[in-house]
C-alpha cells in the first residue's frame, strides 16, 4: 500500500509538473470560458479546442478513420486513484502504466494513458466541451494518453502529435452503473486533499460508449486548460453515454461548471468514420 501511495504521488507531481488540469485551477476557473488563452502565455492560435463540429466541416474519412482499429487496451489496476480538486477531479495512472490507445487515425504511434478527467454544467443542457452542430452535451470526460515516440510526457507537450485525447459526451438521464464505482469514488475523495484510491476492480473501458456505438470524429487541437498547449489529437466519439441527475450532482458539487468555450475553426477540417448530415 506504502508503494501505491509512493507511486500515486509520482505520478500527480509528473502531471502537475506538466501544467495538465490540477495546476493553476483557480486562475483556470476564470479563464476556462475565454476565447483567449490565458494572459501573458505565450501559445499559438490556429489549432485551439474545443470546437463546434459542424458538418460543413466535417469530411467523410472511411480510409483513415476506422472504428475497427480504434482500441484502447486497459491494463487493471493502472487507474490507481483520484484526487478532487477546486477545478474538477483527476484520476492517476499508476507508474509504469501500461493502458495503450491505437488507431489507423494515429499512424503508427502506440499513446499510453496519463490520466482522465471530465468537464461539465450547471445543467444537463450544458457541460461539454465541444459541440455537436451547435448542440451541448451535459458533460465530457477526457481520456489523455501520450505519444511514446518522445521520451516523457513534458517531451510530448511540444509535439504536434504529443498527445491523444479521446473524448467522451455524457448525456443527462438514466442511472449508469458502469460510472457508479468512479461516481461514488470521486464522492469519497471530494473535500479531501490526498489521493484516493480507486476501486481495484475498476474498468476505464466501461466508461466508453458501447462497441457498436464508437463512430468518432477527428481533428488536430490543443489541450482545454492552461497552457492551452497546441499537441492534441482529438478523437471525439459522436454517440453519448448516458449517466443519471444525481451522478452529474456529485460532479457539480465540487464545481458548479468547469468547461472551456468553443474555439475558432480556423479553416481546420474535421474528419470522420460517419456521413454527418
Amino acid at each position: 500500500m506504502a508503494k501505491l501511495r509512493r507511486s500515486a504521488r509520482i505520478a500527480a507531481a509528473k502531471l502537475d509538473k506538466c501544467s495538465l488540469p490540477g495546476k493553476a485551477v483557480r486562475k483556470a476557473k476564470a479563464s476556462r470560458a475565454l476565447k483567449k488563452p490565458l494572459a501573458g502565455r505565450k501559445t499559438a492560435t490556429h489549432r485551439q479546442s474545443p470546437i463546434d463540429i459542424v458538418p460543413g466541416a466535417v469530411c467523410h474519412d472511411p480510409d483513415l478513420c476506422k472504428v475497427d482499429t480504434l482500441n484502447i487496451s486497459y491494463k487493471p489496476g493502472d487507474c490507481c486513484d483520484v484526487i478532487v480538486n477546486a477545478g474538477g477531479f483527476r484520476v492517476n495512472v499508476e507508474r509504469g502504466c501500461s493502458t495503450t490507445l491505437t488507431g489507423n487515425h494515429l499512424g503508427d504511434a502506440t499513446y499510453e494513458l496519463a490520466q482522465f478527467h471530465a468537464h461539465w454544467g450547471t445543467n444537463g443542457q450544458k457541460g461539454s466541451e465541444h459541440l455537436l452542430n451547435g448542440k451541448s452535451m451535459s458533460g465530457e470526460v477526457h481520456f489523455v494518453f501520450w505519444n511514446t515516440n518522445y521520451g516523457s510526457f513534458c517531451e510530448a507537450l511540444n509535439k504536434e502529435d504529443g498527445l491523444a485525447v479521446v473524448g467522451v459526451f455524457l448525456k443527462e438521464g438514466q442511472h449508469n452503473d458502469d460510472y457508479h464505482s468512479l461516481i461514488e469514488t470521486i464522492r469519497k475523495a471530494a473535500g479531501g486533499d490526498k489521493p484516493f484510491a480507486m476501486p481495484k476492480d475498476f474498468d476505464l473501458i466501461k466508461l466508453l460508449p458501447s462497441p457498436d456505438d464508437r463512430d468518432f470524429v477527428t481533428y488536430a487541437g490543443s489541450l482545454t486548460t492552461p497552457p492551452f498547449s497546441e499537441c492534441v489529437i482529438w478523437t471525439v466519439f459522436t454517440t453519448p453515454v448516458e449517466i443519471s441527475y444525481g451522478q452529474l450532482n456529485v460532479l457539480r458539487n465540487i464545481v458548479a461548471e468547469n468547461h472551456r468555450e468553443c474555439q475558432d475553426l480556423c479553416g481546420r477540417q474535421i474528419r470522420s468514420s460517419i456521413t454527418f448530415a
